[in-house]
């Protein structure tokens, strides 16, 4: 039997498709926008990118985009801050009258801010979110749909603020451009939630992967920070979204590390004890930033209000008061990773690391907090450096034998800060040991970091991604799965129908029930609704056993002290009693006026979150139903 060709299959399909296109033409009476529409929808069925192998070559597509982009992304900085800064250089020593100093410098990034204002103002017509806490709340609340022009968006005004000086970095915001793009692809093509989530890990990770030159960094923060998600289905096509975006960018920026250091090694097993402080120390120093930052974000908030300045010139106030304090500090701006490199190898001064220290959260803020763009991974890399060279100096001049240099502090202070300040150890490690090459210092680095998280966890509950939307109720502080149980009512999943007598019900009605029905729980109500309490198998068996029931009513043996949830309560309120005390029903209560609206069953509730976790997996969700009737 002869095989039909590649091409005659290819030509089969094609007849196919134009066959349904134009039987649904003859018969299609809507607009032209609509029939497009459906008909891009019958081509992307007969396509059937939603296989495996064809999704695999989507997150191809979506690795190149995002490649190609960052490098855009990054050599566009390049320009645009080397044009505007390669003649002030020689400003930085003049003196305090030199007007050029004083008049050119504060206004470079305060001309960026205002653009940065007016664009959003003008174009995106909308404030902006905080870059990465906005993806993670797209990922755990909007099925992983970003506005299909937010890439466009974020690119141009990430550029210009941090091109103009601004204090923020340019990993984080790259990788929200990746993320946009990967989401758009999805949305275009029509993906499933659970693919469209996955791509969008793949763009945030091909996009970190490619600023960074870090492919097995970036997958990490795609799965620990963006999705939370670890299962072989999400993590093959992030892979290959990360290693396309490092092919395209080392082969147009070269191969070479971010930052250049020295070798180091552990120079005695004793030195971990000098890491450990160092951790302790990067912990306490993450929860400084992050305080330092929403506290002059919320100040800006308020001046904004109070003073009625327009949002779209905060973020030139805030580019204004960045350049103050930059020009007389040139290390803080967002452009230049200079610092960094000086510390790594032992050359950076003091007042310039206690001054970077202690003042770049602070520009950050007035960058980004005041509405200008930028992220939050260089200004922790930078303090922590700061942080690291500065304890570093003091150990190794007090114990020059059994320590290395104050570079090798420096590099562990980076990876522990950021560490802290993203709760996200595991990604700062492998990111730093592919940006550096140093294999020897892995070690220090994963004791640090780990310590630093834990430090910063204890010391204050929120990263900087999680305070924003903590304030708007979203909960992602123990990883996406209590995100979606935080954002389910249990008014969705309760029962309506429930064997319930009032308080004065006498005994034989309750017993007669009892033998009738499958139910060992019954909740008791006063006459106007309001629960009283229930009666289980426990006061039942004591009902029994006093065989005469005369006079006997509902109120003498119901069981009072019971706990309750509302309407207003959340899923993962009820899964967290259910899992720490022995009930298997949970009574719903109405906020407003107290009366008994509905039952939580455990079995039922547990069943229920199972399958909404399996959205991670599996292409299908199951969607909050209007109650169990």
């Amino acid at each position: 039997m002869k095989h039909p060709s590649n091409f005659n299959r290819f030509k089969h399909r094609l007849d196919v498709w134009m066959y349904l296109v134009f039987r649904k033409t003859r018969a299609y009476k809507g607009n032209s926008q609509e029939f497009v529409r459906l008909n891009w929808a019958t081509f992307l069925a007969q396509l059937n990118f939603n296989q495996d192998f064809p999704f695999l070559l989507v997150a191809v597509f979506v690795g190149l985009v995002t490649g190609y982009v960052a490098v855009i992304f990054h050599e566009t900085i390049k320009i645009i801050s080397s044009f505007l800064f390669q003649g002030t250089t020689a400003l930085y020593q003049t003196s305090f009258n030199n007007v050029t100093r004083l008049v050119l410098l504060p206004l470079i990034p305060a001309v960026g801010g205002l653009f940065v204002g007016l664009y959003n103002y003008l174009i995106v017509k909308t404030r902006p979110e905080h870059g990465l806490a906005s993806v993670i709340k797209s990922v755990a609340q909007k099925e992983g749909k970003i506005p299909t022009k937010n890439w466009i968006h974020k690119t141009i005004v990430s550029v210009i603020s941090i091109g103009t000086g601004g204090g923020g970095g340019r990993e984080a915001p790259i990788a929200q451009v990746g993320a946009s793009i990967g989401s758009t692809v999805a949305q275009l093509l029509n993906f499933s939630p659970a693919r469209t989530r996955t791509l969008l890990g793949c763009g945030a990770a091909a996009g970190l992967s490619a600023v960074f030159n870090a492919p097995i960094g970036g997958v990490m923060f795609a799965v620990e920070v963006i999705l939370g998600d670890f299962s072989v289905k999400t993590f093959s096509p992030i892979v290959i979204a990360a290693v396309i975006g490092t092919v395209i960018s080392r082969s147009i920026l070269g191969n070479n590390p971010t930052f250049q250091v020295h070798e180091y090694s552990l120079v005695s097993d004793t030195e971990l004890v000098f890491y450990f402080s160092l951790g302790i120390l990067a912990g306490l120093s993450a929860v400084l930033f992050i305080r330092t930052f929403y506290f002059i974000e919320e100040l800006l908030k308020k001046t904004e209000k109070k003073y009625g300045i327009p949002c779209w010139a905060m973020p030139a106030v805030g580019g204004l008061l960045c350049g103050l304090v930059s020009m007389w500090v040139p290390e803080l701006y967002g452009f230049s990773y200079d610092v960094i490199n000086n510390a790594l190898v032992g050359q950076e001064s003091w007042k310039t690391m206690v001054s970077v220290y202690f003042l770049k959260p602070v520009v950050a803020a007035f960058t980004v907090g005041s509405g200008g763009a930028g992220g939050m991974f260089a200004p922790s890399m930078k303090m922590g450096a700061m942080l690291g060279g500065m304890f570093g100096k003091v150990v190794h001049g007090l114990f020059p034998t059994m320590t290395a240099t104050s570079g090798a502090y420096a590099l562990v202070g980076m990876g522990a800060l950021t560490a802290g300040i993203m709760r996200a150890p595991l990604t700062v490690i492998l990111i730093l040991f592919e940006i550096t090459g140093q294999y020897e210092i892995v070690l220090p680095i994963m004791f640090a970091a780990v310590t630093a998280s834990l430090v910063a966890r204890l010391a204050y509950p929120y990263t900087m991604e999680t305070y924003v939307l903590e304030k708007e109720g979203i909960k992602v502080g123990f990883g996406i799965m209590l995100t979606i149980a935080g954002n389910i009512s249990v008014t969705d999943i309760m029962r309506k129908k429930f064997v319930r007598f009032t308080d004065k019900t006498n005994a034989e009605t309750i017993i007669d029930a009892f033998h009738k029905t499958l139910e060992s729980n019954f909740f008791i109500t006063s006459a106007s609704g309001a629960l009283v309490g229930i009666i289980g198998l426990e006061e039942m068996n004591a009902l029994l056993k006093e065989r005469i029931f005369t006079g006997i009513r509902a109120e003498d043996i119901v069981k009072k002290n019971v706990t309750v949830l509302y309407d207003t309560s959340k899923l993962d309120e009820a899964l967290k009693i259910f899992e720490i005390t022995d009930y298997t029903y949970l009574p719903v209560i109405s906020s407003s006026d107290g009366k008994l609206i509905g039952v939580l069953k455990q079995d039922e509730t547990f069943s229920y979150y199972r399958k909404q976790m399996s959205f991670l997996t599996n292409d299908e969700i199951e969607l909050p139903k209007s109650g169990k009737q």
